[in-house]
């Protein structure tokens, strides 16, 4: 599994994780690959194409707008993931403050085309607030599934959620769910 990925201190770099200045972001996505990875349906951690099944990882918001908006994985890569993501694997409990803008590999460089000279690479706030860490499932889709969810300007900003994925299995409970489902629990068992 993804031994032809380069490393960064015993983790295996993701396809699409931002680089610049040397030094890669994990946890930013660099748009340029993720568009890539998207149209030639490519496992946004190894780059290999993905298979009969594949799996996006999902946030309740993703739900709610229909689609995931990270490439798919294969199942060895979203076990990789889960383990070695902290917002996978439950070890950071907010997101973090200032989004990607605050990443030391966003500092400015000299070349007019890179992406820090547009900032087209940064979504959402430069000052966002450190938020906390969300629920996330894992979607199982079928091949023939994969559809793309396209932007006002033709491109792809995620894959289409199927009304019936083959399977949904839960990543990460976030702190205020855990606590709400255990009170429901608690209801269930008392027959309220």
């Amino acid at each position: 599994m993804c031994d032809h990925r380069p490393r960064l201190g015993g983790l295996v770099v993701p396809y699409v994780s931002f680089e610049h200045n040397g030094t890669v972001a994990l946890g930013g996505i660099d748009p340029h690959k993720q568009a890539i990875a998207f149209e030639k349906r490519l496992c946004q951690v190894c780059e290999r194409p993905l298979g009969e099944r594949l799996f996006v990882v999902v946030r309740p918001q993703d739900v709610g707008a229909g689609y995931a908006p990270e490439p798919g994985l294969h199942q060895q890569c979203l076990r990789y993931s889960e383990k070695a993501c902290p917002m996978l694997n439950g070890t950071a409990e907010t997101q973090r403050e200032g989004g990607m803008s605050s990443h030391p590999s966003l500092r400015r460089c000299d070349d007019p085309a890179c992406l820090c000279s547009i900032g087209t690479f940064v979504h959402g706030s430069p000052h966002r607030p450190a938020t906390p860490a969300l629920d996330w499932d894992a979607w199982m889709l079928p091949l023939e599934q994969y559809q793309l969810r396209r932007g006002a300007d033709g491109a792809a900003v995620g894959i289409e959620l199927p009304s019936r994925p083959l399977r949904i299995r839960r990543i990460r409970l976030s702190p205020d769910r855990e606590k709400a489902l255990r009170m429901v629990e608690a209801l269930q068992a008392l027959g309220l």
